[in-house]
């Protein structure tokens, strides 16, 4: 989200106004209540000075430029060289900011505070009647004595009146700035809190993109690159807005401050694409969310050669690519595609904040009476979670996925590898397990189901089927995981089994026969014959040599139909 904040001087935005910001920040539940209670900078309360309303002054036109005046004395003559304004200029200005202090309370110490926007320069000094005028310097280019703030401290005696006379000095402002003077003990501890959640924010933003770094390293999915990358540039980007290269590193160049709100769009667009699937799902809208990939990257130049205007542009970015991407969102959760609803709901954690602050980044709107900064930066965390969110959901159903596929896939090697008429292994299941290479030496029984011919001829296919269904049952008897029963084809049955089962299989497939002929198939029969498979012999020899057994089987009964004739083992 592009960074802002408010302007307000003493309580310029009327109740009505306030009402509705706050009835919109309810959407977000803890995010208000975090950004609100972390600005303590009002500039009229029971215990800080009474602070007039910040006047704002510009050098006329052509006029040569003015220093501060001498002394407290000497400010109405030179506030009458310059000309009274009502706002700065969002794409840079050079303004004089006078406020009236008195102090009624029992404090003295107390700080002002230049706040509400990025200010490259303010130079301050303060009157007070019969005492030095203090000197303060602060601002982005300043060293300042709060991290990630600009405030700077200063006297003011019980009972005491002074003027702070401020000169701000920015080539653009994000918003208009504000001016508060608190005193300097609740200053210290809204430092504290606003600290602690800018580094919470940023150390969860940085967490949340390294992690799923680790994740795209392990899946290759590239919806959890572009995730990190998103997060990574919403990381800089705040880090920037508060300041914390400028303040830890001494980095001071604000052309890099919105190159990271124009990588934005591009990478949260490359997310979504991909992770909402839209060239497949939602082609459309697939084709219109490159508008969010060629805008940025041709406004992103401006951060460098039109610096005063990036703001501005990078606002109206960020405005198409949040509008894009919530369709998009909501289509595709229309559609079925259950992770879209944390998509979605991430978006409004940052479309609340912008729907409040975008609009006055070009004063379409009055500013709102909160440290925005701050409650973007959560919003925008709020949104990294919920992405996180919903690329675990995405997880999920692609495990979910992934488990019917391999069901799907093992139902099918199921199928191929079983006669759909007697349910046992199929010819193709045999070639697979005969003469495998880890099969180790195997016994193989070659049989022939007689009768069947004759029983398809007097009583139909369909009583044939029966015998072959009847025989198969019985074959199924003999499976113990050792022993493998299949149908080759037709009337032709084979049995895989270790060496040593060769007597106990060849009594039981006599009493399978004898169950048969005792039942409603008389004129059946079962012949066979065995081999058993060696190292030295192929599998083709092996199979060929139970095959000629079992024929010689099949003819020795015919021989001796009185008489059983010995088993072929």
């Amino acid at each position: 989200m592009y960074p802002r904040s408010a302007f307000h001087r003493g309580t310029h935005l009327n109740s009505r106004w306030t009402t509705l910001c706050r009835s919109l920040l309810t959407l977000l539940a803890l995010l208000p209540g975090l950004a609100c209670a972390s600005d303590a900078r009002p500039a009229v309360q029971a215990q800080t000075p009474q602070v007039g309303a910040a006047r704002l002054y510009r050098t006329p036109p052509g006029a040569a430029p003015l220093s501060f005046p001498a002394s407290g004395a000497d400010l109405a003559a030179w506030q009458a060289g310059l000309t009274p304004v009502s706002r700065v200029r969002l794409t840079g200005d050079d303004v004089w900011v006078v406020l009236n202090l008195r102090n009624p309370t029992a404090q003295r110490e107390w700080v002002f505070d230049p706040h509400g926007t990025l200010m490259e320069f303010v130079d301050a000094r303060v009157y007070r009647p019969g005492q030095p005028t203090q000197v303060i310097r602060t601002g982005y280019r300043a060293e300042h004595p709060y991290m990630l703030h600009y405030g700077a401290d200063l006297t003011l005696n019980p009972g005491e009146q002074g003027v702070i006379v401020a000169r701000v000095r920015s080539p653009y402002f994000a918003s208009q700035p504000e001016f508060s003077v608190p005193s300097r003990a609740a200053y210290r501890r809204t430092v504290s809190r606003e600290n602690a959640l800018i580094l919470l924010a940023l150390g969860a933003l940085l967490t949340l993109a390294m992690y799923n770094l680790f994740v795209y390293a392990g899946t290759r999915n590239r919806s959890f690159l572009y995730y990190a990358a998103y997060m990574l540039a919403y990381c800089a980007g705040w880090a920037f807005t508060f300041h914390l290269p400028a303040d830890v590193f001494g980095w001071h160049d604000l052309r890099w401050h919105y190159v990271w709100f124009f990588l934005l769009p591009i990478l949260n667009t490359l997310f979504y694409r991909h992770f909402l699937q839209l060239r497949a799902r939602l082609p459309l809208l697939d084709r219109l969310s490159f508008v969010n990939l060629l805008l940025p990257l041709t406004l992103l130049p401006t951060a460098f050669v039109l610096l005063p205007y990036a703001h501005v542009l990078a606002t109206g970015v960020i405005a198409v690519w949040l509008l894009l991407a919530l369709i998009s969102g909501v289509a595709s959760w229309r559609q079925g595609f259950e992770p879209a609803r944390f998509f979605v709901l991430g978006l409004l954690a940052l479309l609340v904040p912008a729907a409040i602050i975008l609009p006055g980044n070009v004063g379409l709107t009055p500013d709102v009476p909160f440290n925005s900064e701050l409650f973007t930066l959560l919003g925008g965390t709020l949104d990294g979670l919920l992405l996180a969110f919903a690329l675990a959901d995405l997880i999920r159903l692609l495990s979910a996925q992934n488990r019917a596929s391999i069901t799907q896939l093992q139902q099918a090697l199921h199928l191929a590898r079983t006669d759909l008429l007697t349910g046992l292994n199929n010819r193709y299941a045999f070639e697979q397990a005969f003469g495998a290479p880890d099969s180790g030496e195997q016994l193989l029984i070659v049989i022939d189901l007689d009768g069947l011919k004759q029983l398809n001829d007097r009583q139909g296919h369909r009583r044939g089927d029966d015998l072959l269904r009847d025989f198969a049952a019985q074959l199924r008897t003999l499976e113990d995981g050792q022993v493998s029963a299949y149908r080759l084809g037709g009337d032709e049955f084979a049995l895989l089994a270790p060496p040593e089962a060769g007597g106990t299989l060849a009594e039981a497939l006599r009493r399978i026969e004898a169950h048969l002929q005792a039942g409603p198939y008389p004129q059946s029969g079962v012949s066979f014959g065995t081999a058993l498979t060696t190292p030295a012999q192929p599998s083709i020899q092996t199979f060929e040599q139970a095959d000629q057994r079992m024929y010689t089987h099949k003819q020795a009964k015919k021989r001796h139909r009185d008489t059983p004739p010995p088993l072929p083992i």
